[in-house]
């Protein structure tokens, strides 16, 4: 055994590479079990003695054994030691595939097509989230048990405010973020505990319904600013909250330029009013630098930024973030304490020791590439099949494209509902962009998901689509 780890690490890990020292000694480990250099039930070296012979922290190899037995391509006896695993998990994917049919219902399925703006839910690495649940929950204790601070779980709302800084620009400190079920419910809480009653709520038009829906939750008037080619423009309004997604409105896509954030928060200066910035996909740039948050330049004190974890891990965990001005945390703690006091608290545990362990920031690194790849795959088959219907806008974020409905269509009295439907029977979630106006003129399109699709399924689903339009085309011409 001795010689054979001399033989496959001789040369040793390299300090200087772009990669941690565990992360390429899990890729070398791993890449030698799939070659068939280390053999189905091969004794590993003892933490100690590997880390000494490749001179490295002993720390560094217990956690590539870790992640690599969370994988399932160790596995480890007690007494005996570490071993290579019976099977690859890459093994259990290829011949898993023909059984799949045994294990999967019509009713997951028919759910996840359903959805236009999901993230790629198949590779969420579901093994290392259950070991690292599983530890987080081991070290559950009595003080937990009782938790009872109103603006979360400190630890994770630390770990959010350090994410934020680095990845948004947002300024901001542990002790402004709010743990929510989602921005739906952050904006119900926010309209509550720091709105007048006759104070309106401002959204975009067209934006998102599930936002509309919230806002008349508040029983507060609603009303609407118009959105042009730069995203939202300054209310007419003077004062209350306006919603609005300057990242990437939804569901146009314009980002906007930083001339009109400055009239925004003009605006909002000059009215008194807040601004709830709806960043709901901003950690999806495909191209050129992040984005700064409207949060970091106005320096905290009118927006409320609005993040979720619901397109970056997935929808089920129900976990999102405030970040709350200073002036407005005891009103909002005051409010919070008498309807809800938090989300679980072991879901905010996992999602913490996730984090801790630099695993939140390995899957969006992941995700990113994976996204990217199906956009394109996505795009280059409408545009061969489907662009006598659809007339689809250039984008380099989110997980969903827009695309309007060409005249052919609109001709024939084909609606883009109908259309959504279509989609949805193919397989590729889709959103009727007709259902996001409320007084501005609706336009007919489609909101079309990619990154919620196997690489293998792409091409099927758009023919099938197309099909389907060209026999409804057919249907009402003749």
């Amino acid at each position: 055994m001795k010689d054979d780890f001399t033989a496959l690490w001789g040369s040793g890990l390299d300090p200087q590479s772009g990669n941690t020292l565990q992360r390429q000694l899990h890729s070398k480990i791993r890449t030698a079990i799939l070659d068939g250099k280390l053999a189905s039930g091969a004794r590993l070296p003892a933490s100690r003695v590997l880390a000494s012979r490749l001179g490295v922290a002993r720390i560094t190899v217990v956690q590539a054994y870790d992640q690599l037995t969370a994988e399932g391509y160790l596995e480890s006896r007690t007494g005996a030691g570490t071993f290579v695993a019976g099977s690859s998990p890459d093994q259990l994917l290829q011949t898993s595939k023909t059984h799949a049919a045994k294990h999967e219902t019509p009713q997951t399925e028919y759910r996840h097509v359903l959805l236009s703006g999901m993230p790629a839910l198949d590779q969420f690495p579901i093994t290392i989230w259950a070991r690292t649940t599983s530890r987080a929950m081991r070290q559950l204790n009595t003080e937990m048990m009782y938790h009872s601070d109103v603006m979360g779980y400190a630890p994770l709302r630390r770990n959010i405010a350090d994410y934020l800084q680095a990845s948004r620009s947002a300024l901001c400190d542990a002790s402004q973020i709010m743990i929510v079920s989602g921005l739906q419910q952050g904006l119900f809480l926010l309209a509550n505990a720091t709105l007048k009653p006759d104070a309106p709520i401002i959204l975009e038009d067209p934006g998102y319904d599930g936002m509309l829906a919230s806002a008349a939750a508040t029983g507060r008037p609603v009303h609407y600013t118009s959105v042009d080619d730069h995203g939202a423009l300054p209310p007419k309004q003077a004062g209350g909250m306006l919603v609005t997604s300057p990242s990437r409105q939804y569901p146009l896509g314009h980002t906007m330029p930083h001339s009109r954030r400055l009239e925004m928060l003009a605006w909002a200066r000059t009215t008194d009013s807040l601004i709830f910035e709806d960043d709901y996909d901003s950690e999806f740039r495909y191209g050129g630098h992040p984005l700064n948050s409207l949060q970091g330049i106005d320096g905290g004190e009118r927006v409320i930024y609005g993040g979720t974890f619901s397109k970056s891990l997935f929808p089920a965990l129900r976990l999102g973030y405030l970040v709350v001005p200073r002036p407005l945390i005891e009103r909002l703690q005051k409010f919070r304490n008498a309807i809800d006091s938090f989300p679980s608290i072991t879901g905010q545990i996992a999602l913490n020791a996730f984090m801790n362990d630099g695993d939140f920031t390995r899957h969006i690194r992941r995700l990113r590439m994976v996204h990217a790849k199906r956009k394109n795959l996505f795009t280059n088959f409408a545009h061969t099949h489907l662009r006598r219907f659809l007339d689809f806008q250039p984008s380099d974020a989110g997980l969903h494209l827009l695309a309007y409905t060409a005249d052919e269509l609109v001709k024939s009295g084909v609606k883009d509902k109908q259309l959504a439907e279509l989609a949805q029977s193919a397989g590729i979630g889709a959103v009727p962009v007709s259902n996001t106006y409320q007084f501005a003129p609706k336009q007919q399109g489609l909101l079309m998901g990619f990154a919620n699709l196997d690489d293998e399924k792409i091409e099927g689903a758009v023919k099938k689509f197309s099909s389907a339009i060209y026999k409804v085309l057919n249907t009402t011409t003749n």
